[in-house]
Formats: C-alpha cells, sequence, structure tokens
C-alpha cells in the first residue's frame, strides 16, 4: 500500500503548491538533498466539530459549525524518528528517547514536548521555505474525520477485528508483537483523506490551548514560552478504544514528554 504512492510523491515534488490538488502527496526539499515529511492536500469545506453521537464527554459538546476556509497539507503520518533524525542534525539536539524499540526510525517520534514539536515546525519552515506548523485543534479534527461524522472514522463501532484491525490501541486486536508499544507508521488503513494513524498508534500535539468546551480559539501564533495546557488528539497504542473516537480531546502541559505522545504536521499552501 505505501509503495503504491510512490510515483504520486516523485511527481508532486517536482510540482508547484498552487498546482497541488486535494489529495496530492508531496514531500518538501530539505538541504543535503533530505526531504521532509510526507504531507496530503486536504480540501477546504465545513464540519461540526465535537460528539454528534452523545457517547462523548461533556468538554466535546455542544456541536460547533467549522469552517475550513482554505485547502492544506498536513502530515500523511505521524512524525517519525527519521523524520525528526534531519532536525537533530542540524540542529545540535539529542535524539529523543525510542524506549530501545527496533526499526524506529519507522516509528512516530515520541517523547518531544509541545516546546520542541514547535520548535521542530520553526526549523522546518526555515529549512523548507515554506510555512510549517502544529494543526489547529479544528483542523486535526477536520482532517482526521476525513467527512464524516461518526463516532469513529470509519463508522459507529469499532469494527476492529484481529484479522483486520482498524487501528493500533489496546483492544483493538493489534498484533501481539506491538500490544507494547507503537507501530511503524502506515500499518492500518487510512482515511478518506489517505491520512494515517488519526486513531491510535500516539497522541498528536496541537497548536491549540485547551478550553473546555471547546470556545474556536486557535492560538497559532503562541510562542516557544507558551506554558498554558494543549489540545492532545488521537489516542494512543496505550489506549481503550474510546480514546480513538475522532471528537476526544486530552491536555497535556506543553512540558510533558512521555512513549505515547508524539505529532503530526501542517503546511499552509500559498
Amino acid at each position: 500500500m505505501l509503495r503504491s504512492f510512490g510515483l504520486a510523491i516523485l511527481l508532486a515534488l517536482a510540482l508547484p503548491a498552487q498546482a497541488q490538488q486535494a489529495g496530492t502527496v508531496f514531500r518538501d526539499n530539505l538541504p543535503g538533498g533530505a526531504h521532509g515529511p510526507e504531507l496530503v492536500v486536504v480540501p477546504a469545506g465545513r464540519f461540526l466539530l465535537g460528539d454528534s453521537s452523545g457517547r462523548g464527554n461533556h468538554n466535546e459538546r455542544p456541536l460547533r459549525p467549522i469552517e475550513i476556509a482554505q485547502p492544506f497539507a498536513i502530515g500523511r503520518y505521524e512524525v517519525t524518528f527519521a523524520d525528526w533524525q534531519h532536525y537533530a542534525d542540524a540542529s545540535g539536539t539529542p535524539m529523543p528517547d525510542n524506549e530501545g524499540w527496533g526499526l524506529s526510525s519507522q516509528r512516530p517520534v515520541i517523547h518531544v514536548s509541545w516546546h520542541q514539536a514547535l520548535a521542530y515546525t520553526h526549523w522546518l519552515s526555515k529549512a523548507s521555505g515554506q510555512r510549517y506548523r502544529l494543526p489547529s485543534e479544528a483542523e486535526w479534527e477536520y482532517a482526521a474525520r476525513a467527512g464524516s461524522a461518526e463516532y469513529y472514522w470509519w463508522g459507529a463501532q469499532l469494527d476492529s477485528p484481529p484479522s483486520q484491525p482498524r487501528a493500533h490501541c489496546r483492544g483493538c486486536g493489534s498484533p501481539r508483537l506491538i500490544q507494547h508499544k507503537s507501530a511503524l507508521v502506515g500499518q492500518f488503513a487510512a482515511n478518506a483523506f489517505g491520512l494515517y494513524d488519526t486513531a491510535g498508534n500516539v497522541w498528536e500535539w496541537t497548536a491549540s490551548r485547551f478550553a473546555n468546551p471547546f470556545d474556536g480559539s486557535e492560538q497559532q501564533a503562541a510562542g516557544l514560552l507558551e506554558q498554558s495546557p494543549r489540545v492532545i488528539r488521537g489516542g494512543a497504542w496505550n489506549s481503550g478504544p474510546s480514546y480513538l473516537r475522532s471528537s476526544q480531546r486530552d491536555l497535556k502541559q506543553p512540558q510533558h514528554t512521555d512513549y505515547a505522545l508524539g505529532l503530526r504536521v501542517v503546511r499552509e499552501l500559498p
């Protein structure tokens, strides 16, 4: 499944951002012949942010109509250790702890704080000449839902048997070999926008301050010294299935790091 997009990625590398259409997969060039994270162009649109099933938490209601006025590109996968290595080499910062899990370069990066995640997007912007940032909470849910209004992006029920698990979580039927650690990115089905692991694997930082309930503030301009709690989304490998619902909201202090928390980036389009 991953190899089938190889030609599309190569073609997109040669296209100006203005020519990229929804669903296009591309990567930006970085110094030294490296490339940034794989990205998918997400269309503009409208959706209802929050829980419409009545099965979510009180901080997921009331439903909020959200308009995504402009298309944007977002990480096809969670940022990997291989992606982070370019930043570590260029900045002279140590690599985050990989818990000793094998093939870590292909796993989502973990043990990174919100401050570190923000610094990574600043470096990526400078290195690529494009504008990268963390997604707002609304952008994250819009991209994760990919047009679905259901409890999970794939439907109202977990529907995740061991023979064909939907996602990586505790109770999702994940293979025994990875039940106590993260999975390599791209091992489970993508949503309708072509994004992988928006449910499970690792939690993902967003740019947004945590407001209870959601108040519509995006807070994209917050600086590295920002200390208020930040929204994390998506659930993780050690989460129960209910944490994988598209409307699930949690929070962490911006200095927090752990082995089930990573990130996904947004790249703005001209």
